[in-house]
Order: C-alpha cells, then sequence, then structure tokens
C-alpha cells in the first residue's frame, strides 16, 4: 500500500482505525522513534510512511514538483492525526522555504492547525526577509534557496536571424541531449549587449534595443543604446529591472569579481566610446564609477581569472584597427596594467577562463580561425588550433571546461553567411568537435550558463520540437 495513502482524507480515519484494531489484536507490533534525542511511539507500518516522507522532502532530485506542494504535502499529512505533530519539525526543516512565495509562506506562519518551533519560525522568517530583498537575492543563496533537481543549461538571448531581425525568445540548451526550449521571454530586443550569472540569477546588460512596441510590424525599427539592466530569476520564472548603468552602452563586456559586476568600455547612443567603467553593487543596488582604463574601446572582450579581470583587443576608435593589447585589474582600488598582447589583434571576440588558463576565440574578419591560450603566471600567449572556419558573432558557454561556440556566421564566398553549427573545443586534445545543429541559424547571440530544475526544464517530446526563436 502507497504512503500516499494516508494522506488521503476519504482513507485516513479508517486506515488508522483498522491499523488499531490490528495492534489491539495483537498484529502489530509498537516501536519507539527517536529523532534528535526525542522519542516517539509508533506502528511499524507508520514509520514506513514517516521515513518515505522524510526521505521524498530530504531529496535533492525531485523532478517536477514544486516547492510548495511539498509544504503542502507534509502539512496535510501532519494534520491527519494528532501524534505526527510531533515529527513536525524533523520534516518541515527539509523544505526548501526560499522556493516558496512569499504569500504562501506567510500562510503558513500564521497557520494554528500545526504547532511551528521556533527552529521552524526562523526558517520562515529567514525565507520572507529574502524575497523582500529583492536586489540582494543573489548572494543571499543557500540550500534553502537551490533548485532541487538542477541541471546544466545554457542559455542563449539576444541578437537574432538574417531573416526574422531580432528576436525575443530566451532558449535553453540542454547540450547533453541536444534539446532546445523556449524558457522566456526578453524584455526588449536586443543585440551588441552583454550578460553575466551571479547565484544562478541571469543578468542581461545594455546593448542596443529596437524602439517601439513589441509585436508591432508597422512601426520603424530604430535602435537604441541603453542603459538597461533586467535580472532573470529561473526559480520563478520572472524578470526584475534594476537600476540601470551610470552610462549607455553597447559592443561593452561585463564580468563578476567577488560580488560586484563590472560594465567595461563600450559604445555610446552618440557612437562615441567609453573609457569609462562602472562597478553594481548587488547588495546595494547602486552602480558606481571604477578606475577608468587607459583609453577608450570597444568591440573588447572580457574574463576573471584569478580574482582579476582581463581584456583583450577591440578597437580605440570607430575607423581604427584592430587591437592585439592586453590589461589586468585585480581590484577596485587598483589600476589598469598593461600586459603581454595577443599574437592576433581581434575585435568583437569572445573570452573564457578555463582550468585558470585564459582562451581567446575568434572574432570579426579573422581569416585564420585561430584561438590562443593565456596563461596569468607566466604572462604567456600560446596558439592553439584553429578552428577549421572563421566564425564571428556566436554565442560562447563553458560546460564541464569545454568551450562551446554557438551559432554566429562566416564568410562563404564573400559573403556573411548565417550558421547553426554548435562546435566544441576539448582543452586537453586542442581539437573541435561539432556538436549538432541550434534551431535557426542565429547570430549576435549572447551565452550563459544556468542550473534549472525539471519543473520549468522538461518538456513533452512534441514541444521540444517546436519552432525557436519567436521573432
Amino acid at each position: 500500500m502507497s504512503y500516499f495513502l494516508s494522506y488521503c482524507k476519504a482513507h485516513c480515519t479508517a486506515v488508522l482505525a483498522q491499523y488499531q484494531s490490528l495492534r489491539s489484536e495483537g498484529f502489530l507490533c509498537d516501536i519507539l522513534l527517536k529523532v534528535k534525542e526525542n522519542e516517539f511511539p509508533a506502528h511499524k507500518s507508520l514509520l514506513a510512511y514517516f521515513k518515505s516522507l522524510l526521505a521524498v522532502i530530504q531529496s535533492p532530485d525531485l523532478p517536477m514538483v514544486k516547492e510548495s506542494r511539498l509544504l503542502n504535502l507534509v502539512l496535510l499529512w501532519l494534520k491527519q492525526d494528532k501524534s505526527r505533530l510531533d515529527h513536525a519539525s524533523s520534516l518541515l526543516e527539509h523544505i526548501r522555504y526560499g522556493l516558496i512565495p512569499v504569500e504562501e509562506l506567510r500562510k503558513t506562519y500564521t497557520q494554528s492547525e500545526v504547532s511551528l518551533s521556533a527552529g521552524i519560525k526562523c526558517l520562515i522568517i529567514k525565507a520572507i526577509n529574502y524575497h523582500t530583498s529583492v536586489f540582494k537575492q543573489p548572494v543571499l543563496q543557500d540550500k534553502s534557496t537551490a533548485l532541487r533537481n538542477q541541471k546544466t543549461r545554457i542559455i542563449l538571448l539576444g541578437g537574432g536571424t538574417a531573416s526574422e531581425g531580432l528576436v525575443t525568445d530566451v532558449v535553453a540548451f540542454d547540450v547533453y541531449n541536444h534539446k532546445w526550449r523556449t524558457l522566456t521571454q526578453l524584455q526588449d530586443r536586443v543585440q551588441n549587449h552583454s550578460v553575466c550569472v551571479v547565484g544562478n540569477f541571469l543578468y542581461v546588460l545594455g546593448g542596443e534595443i529596437e524602439s517601439g512596441s513589441l509585436g508591432d510590424a508597422k512601426t520603424e525599427k530604430i535602435l537604441l543604446v541603453t542603459n538597461k539592466v533586467h535580472r532573470y530569476d529561473p526559480r520563478f520564472n520572472t524578470w526584475t529591472q534594476i537600476t540601470g548603468m551610470l552610462e549607455k552602452r553597447c559592443q561593452f563586456s561585463c564580468c563578476v569579481l567577488g560580488k560586484n559586476i563590472f560594465a567595461i568600455g563600450g559604445r555610446g547612443e552618440d557612437g562615441s566610446l567609453h573609457s569609462s567603467v562602472e562597478v553594481y553593487d548587488i547588495s546595494r543596488d547602486r552602480w558606481t564609477k571604477a578606475r577608468e582604463l587607459p583609453c577608450k574601446i570597444h568591440g573588447h572582450a572580457s574574463a576573471v581569472c584569478k580574482n582579476t579581470i582581463y581584456i583583450s583587443g577591440g578597437k580605440y576608435s570607430a575607423p581604427a584597427s584592430t587591437s592585439n593589447d592586453v590589461y589586468s585589474l585585480s581590484s577596485l582600488e587598483g589600476h589598469w596594467m598593461k600586459r603581454a598582447p595577443m599574437s592576433i589583434a581581434r575585435f568583437g571576440h569572445q573570452m573564457a577562463t578555463i582550468r585558470e588558463s585564459i582562451f581567446t576565440f575568434l572574432g570579426l574578419y579573422e581569416p585564420f580561425s585561430e584561438i590562443e591560450r593565456y596563461d596569468p603566471d607566466q604572462n604567456q600567449w600560446t596558439r592553439l588550433r584553429p578552428l577549421v572556419y572563421d566564425r564571428f558573432s556566436y554565442g560562447l558557454a563553458v560546460v564541464e571546461e569545454t568551450a562551446l561556440l554557438i551559432g554566429g556566421k562566416k564568410w562563404q564566398n564573400s559573403l556573411e553567411v548565417s550558421t547553426q553549427d554548435v562546435v566544441g573545443y576539448d582543452i586537453d586534445n586542442d581539437g573541435w568537435e561539432e556538436i549538432c545543429k541550434a534551431p535557426l541559424p542565429w547570430c549576435g547571440l549572447q551565452c550563459a550558463v544556468l542550473q534549472l530544475s525539471e519543473t520549468a526544464d522538461e518538456q513533452d517530446s512534441d514541444s521540444q520540437h517546436k519552432k525557436l526563436p519567436n521573432c
């Protein structure tokens, strides 16, 4: 008999009465249940139900179950028999209250049918405070806010296709099973933006956004450089607009150092270039100016390695030649230091840190498709095996020490041609491998890696093949 039977009001009284009848006739033996130095009498069969329920709510791998339903399940089980109330704390302490909407938390706190211990009340109050501290949430993460059944997904957003223009869909890519699905919608159609992840929250910063209303095909679209910043929470599938950057930026870079987000250089709304750097304090929801770059630059790339920010390449002025310069910044109070230059000048390229080394990947108009690795300790660059063909305007993500290049454009018969290829770079073998095809030829996108639960991530087989993305 399933332990779920005892949660059903229609069966509960009758089932327990039968157990009591069997016990009085000597067919069932009472046992003593010991939980954290406390002893409780129980039937062996009911102990099995308790252990089953405890195993469920302790599991980090529950698929397709919302945390609020787990809470309701526990409360319902406890309410069915007063003797079960002795087990309340040992069950309720395993609920992840940070994953439950604040309205339900308040109802649970004020209900009177199940008496809550001081410890459980503290957990609920902590979760309520977490929900009300909206901007601090990424730096307040612990087990109570971690999704169960986490799966690594590459998130693709921004950019678009040659035929349809900029896209609004945010797509989750399961690199292990080669499946794609729409996760959410961007607030604006955007390109030349930046993204970063803090505490499993996705930040989308700046870029060029289309003016006019989404879905209004008749309105002429004009691209405007923005300072907007939006944050996506995969726990509740919601977006929050946070305080915008001090300056409007596109073709800039962003990275995370400690609990701060850095926005570096870029191009402004009137085409002027920035040497400015600004820092977002997550705990205070505030941007402040940081140490400026030695020069105005855009189209560069950045990465963090060993608690130091590195930027490379870009252009110092719009018509200028591409740079191979590299600079580093190790603290808010420090200065930008010039490092060994790349062997190849790059613009519109990407950087990634893997095993405490920095890899630079292809940029615009690079005829030899070569990549390089930088050793921060030796201040030295090493050329690696090139990609079999050129690539630019692609998305880059790193999963399990493999760098994946998704979509983008390549040159073919002197024309820019969009590609659907997803290729991976194996740093151990210094080699490239074709992984799969993206659902559409997507370029100008940015990628990030998030942990999603199956509650929001699993789809039936039909929806896996729907058209992506929505333009």
